[in-house]
């Protein structure tokens, strides 16, 4: 899987650049972003801008990303997913748990008013 890590203020945002992301390639997702976390990793942003498919394991990998951050205390959001793959969350009811942003700026802003902290 293609994907890189990097930091926007407080926020680690995991921008993935495949373009289907389907079950054999969860594995390195869930790698490296636990391994994030438990670097201290507590404001996760999942940038989807690239991704054009995923399958239901993917949406279950997304799940696990957000139980994980919150038992850290943390949080998970969504950047800015194609119209398919939003479709998709939105059958699933993920958008009901974890919040869909289409502009950075306003996701990373968003970990700062849900902490408490402005």
């Amino acid at each position: 899987m293609d994907l890189s890590i990097e930091k926007n203020g407080a926020a680690t945002v995991i921008r993935i650049q495949t373009t289907r992301v389907i079950y054999p390639l969860l594995p390195a997702l869930a790698e490296k972003t636990r391994a994030e976390v438990e670097r201290g990793a507590r404001s996760l942003l999942l940038d989807l801008s690239a991704v054009s498919y995923i399958d239901s394991a993917t949406i279950g990998c997304i799940m696990d990303i957000y139980r994980l951050a919150q038992e850290q205390g943390g949080a998970l959001h969504i950047l800015a997913p194609q119209a398919r793959v939003e479709t998709m969350l939105s059958m699933a009811g993920v958008h009901k748990i974890i919040p869909i942003f289409r502009e950075e700026e306003e996701a990373v802003r968003a970990f700062a008013t849900s902490s408490g902290k402005q």
